[in-house]
């Protein structure tokens, strides 16, 4: 297949703060009203919304999805999921021996394992074919069975490697999601460029895995440095002379533990802008190959914005922080060549009738979305 491979097209989101903030808060509001469950009608509004903000070539995306289908989809997901969870959790402590409601605790948790990738499948698979651009629905092939499994398979590996195999399993994630996508009648490729998938990951990597005793001992550092600073001079920590001021203790050990989580979000950061790169240069439609051009600290503020938002807001306004990373997303994505989307036809893969079941049980989106 021949595309015009000097043509490069950007990706676009028009989408504004205020005006996502607004219909963040009126759905808030409304699914506080309801008991929550006002959230599947805010989880289409605000993809509607999103989806339609999102320009490829000049035309926008479409969301056909509905309340109704994510609602059927929680109906699915009540005896499968919320019930057997309520009881392990919150029932069986009261009425089984302690020692067995442990072991139950611990079998259900090895089962969400599995179940958490396939939801994420599900989710991916009802949004995508909910998905128009010109007029053509994307899908997703494939069994979420197959998916879950391996991610099992890839989780363990993790736990044993002590979280040195997660670049393996994060491009294996997504060489399995991206192989099953369509687009209509096209099929999306993760191709092999002659280079390792992992190629540039292992030293961001490497500096998120020994993040949390760096932030920590810097952070303790730093935070005594200002005390020092403050009180004239000495490096004392509060309390530490056995005349302890609560306050002073209070103070000492919130600014270690937040400016610990803010050093770690920035440990990160290289490594999930470096993956994200990274999977995308590998991702091609019809011989156009796409190109993401994630950066560090770039990705850093947003994400730290989110956490910001997410946690002053008491979750209610997740969904402000989902599309502050999806506008950063789009806004650094292009599609390098041109595909035929004349010779593309209308999709061949069923999409579901519910919604997303266990995704929406998960929360794997925060209510926005995976474009």
């Amino acid at each position: 297949m021949t595309t015009e491979a000097t043509q490069e097209h950007p990706f676009s989101h028009g989408g504004r703060f205020f005006d996502v903030l607004g219909l963040a808060a009126k759905n808030a509001g409304l699914s506080v009203l309801t008991l929550t469950l006002y959230r599947f009608w805010a989880r289409t509004a605000m993809r509607r919304r999103l989806w339609s903000r999102v320009t490829v070539l000049g035309d926008p995306l479409e969301y056909t999805g509905t309340a109704w289908e994510l609602f059927r989809g929680f109906l699915i997901s009540l005896p499968c999921f919320f019930l057997p969870a309520i009881f392990v959790f919150y029932v069986a402590p009261l009425v089984m021996d302690p020692v067995l409601a442990i072991w139950l605790g611990l079998g259900f948790y090895l089962v969400a394992i599995p179940l958490i990738a396939a939801a994420r499948y599900w989710m991916r698979r009802y949004q995508l074919s909910r998905t128009r651009w010109r007029g053509i629905r994307m899908g997703l092939a494939g069994s979420a069975g197959a998916f879950a499994l391996a991610s099992f398979g890839w989780t363990v590996l993790q736990s044993v490697s002590l979280g040195w195999y997660t670049p393996v399993a994060r491009m294996n994630r997504a060489k399995m999601m991206w192989e099953n996508t369509r687009f209509g009648d096209q099929p999306f490729e993760f191709i092999d460029d002659g280079e390792s998938p992992q190629k540039g990951l292992w030293w961001p990597f490497a500096l998120g895995w020994f993040a949390f005793p760096i932030a920590y001992i810097g952070s303790t550092l730093v935070v005594l440095a200002v005390v020092a600073a403050l009180s004239g001079g000495g490096f004392q920590v509060p309390g530490a002379d056995g005349d302890a001021d609560p306050t002073a203790v209070l103070g000492f050990v919130a600014g270690v533990v937040g400016l610990t989580l803010l050093l770690v979000l920035l440990c990160w950061a290289p490594y999930n802008a470096a993956a994200m790169n990274r999977i995308a240069s590998l991702i091609t439609l019809d011989g156009a190959r796409f190109r993401l051009k994630a950066k560090t600290f770039s990705l850093f503020w947003v994400q730290l914005a989110g956490w910001v938002i997410t946690i002053l807001s008491l979750t209610l306004l997740a969904p402000l922080a989902g599309f502050l990373q999806v506008r950063y997303v789009i806004n650094r994505l292009e599609i390098v060549g041109t595909p035929k989307f004349a010779e593309i036809g209308q999709s061949i893969v069923e999409g579901p009738r519910a919604g997303e079941s266990l995704g929406d049980a998960f929360d794997l989106d925060l209510g926005v979305g995976v474009i």
